[in-house]
């Protein structure tokens, strides 16, 4: 059973909010005719720790793949000494993997 973006964006929400990070929500997807208003390749999930580092969260399902302007925002993200994970399934659970741990 495949988890929906939407579980996999909840469950690392809860799960980082719990060890003190604090997360939004960015939604970018266009509605009727409102554009959406983000630059390509920001984080579905962001927000910062309580010593203001940024942390940025993509979410991608099983088969999804980042696209080069993700893998330029977060990488830029990661070196600029923020906070980067990649929220995905493994074995039919949710997980975090770091971005030093990625792997191209």
């Amino acid at each position: 059973m495949d988890i929906s973006a939407n579980e996999l964006t909840q469950w690392a929400k809860k799960n980082l909010e719990t060890i003190g990070f604090r997360l939004n929500r960015v939604n970018n997807i266009p509605f009727a005719k409102r554009k959406g208003t983000i630059q390509k390749g920001w984080a579905d999930l962001q927000g910062y720790t309580e010593k203001g580092t940024y942390v940025a969260v993509e979410i991608k399902k099983i088969g999804d793949k980042l696209s080069n302007d993700q893998k330029l925002r977060l990488e830029d993200i990661y070196k600029c000494g923020g906070i980067v994970y990649i929220c995905t399934e493994m074995g039919n659970k949710p997980t975090l993997i770091e971005w030093s741990k990625m792997k191209f």
